[in-house]
C-alpha cells in the first residue's frame, strides 16, 4: 500500500497552480539579480554627501555587501519554494516584498531629507519597483494563492537568520547615512 502522491496527482496539482505565482516567482528573480549587482556597489569606496565624496570604511562595505547578498539569498531561496503548498513560503514572501519596499522608501526619504540626493528619475524609479512589491504582496493574498498554500509549518531558521541579518544591517546603515 503507498500513500502520498502519484506523479499523476503532482501534474494535475501543477495545472491548477495560480499563474500569479509565476508572475511573483519572475519578479523575485528579477529583484535577486538586482540584489547581486548590489552586492558590489559598496565597494565602490565612497558615499556622495552634498556633492562630496565621503570614504565608507572597509567594515560598512563588506557588511552592507553581506546585506545584499542575504537578501538576495532570500528571494531566491523563497521564489524557488513558491511551488510548494507550505504557508510559510506565502508568509516569508510578503515579509520580505514589504521589507524591501519599506527599506527602499525610507532610503529615498533619508537621502532626500539629508541632502545626499533628491533624484526625479530615481523616485520614479522606486516608485515603479514599489508599485510592482505591492502587485505581487495583492496576489499572494488573493483566495486562490491562499488555497495554493495549505500546509502549515514554521518558516526554517535559516531564511529567518537571512532576512533578520539584511533588516539589521540595513537599519544601522539607514543610521549611517541619517547622521553623515
Amino acid at each position: 500500500m503507498t500513500t502520498g502522491t502519484t506523479p499523476l496527482d503532482q501534474d494535475a496539482d501543477d495545472a491548477k497552480r495560480p499563474t500569479t505565482l509565476l508572475l511573483v516567482y519572475t519578479w523575485d528573480i528579477l529583484l535577486a539579480i538586482g540584489a547581486l549587482i548590489e552586492v558590489f556597489a559598496p565597494f565602490a569606496g565612497g558615499v556622495e554627501v552634498a556633492g562630496k565624496t565621503v570614504d565608507t570604511p572597509l567594515v560598512v562595505q563588506i557588511l552592507v555587501a553581506l546585506s545584499n547578498a542575504a537578501f538576495a539569498g532570500a528571494l531566491i531561496l523563497i521564489g524557488t519554494l513558491l511551488t510548494r503548498h507550505d504557508t510559510w513560503v506565502r508568509r516569508a514572501q510578503i515579509v520580505v516584498l514589504s521589507m524591501a519596499g519599506g527599506i527602499r522608501a525610507v532610503t529615498f526619504v533619508i537621502d532626500s531629507a539629508t541632502g545626499h540626493t533628491l533624484d526625479v528619475g530615481g523616485m520614479l524609479g522606486i516608485l515603479v519597483i514599489l508599485l510592482i512589491d505591492v502587485l505581487a504582496i495583492y496576489a499572494l493574498t488573493s483566495a486562490r494563492v491562499v488555497a495554493w498554500f495549505r500546509d502549515p509549518g514554521p518558516v526554517p531558521a535559516y531564511i529567518g537568520a537571512l532576512i533578520a541579518f539584511w533588516a539589521a544591517v540595513s537599519v544601522a546603515f539607514f543610521a549611517l547615512r541619517s547622521l553623515s
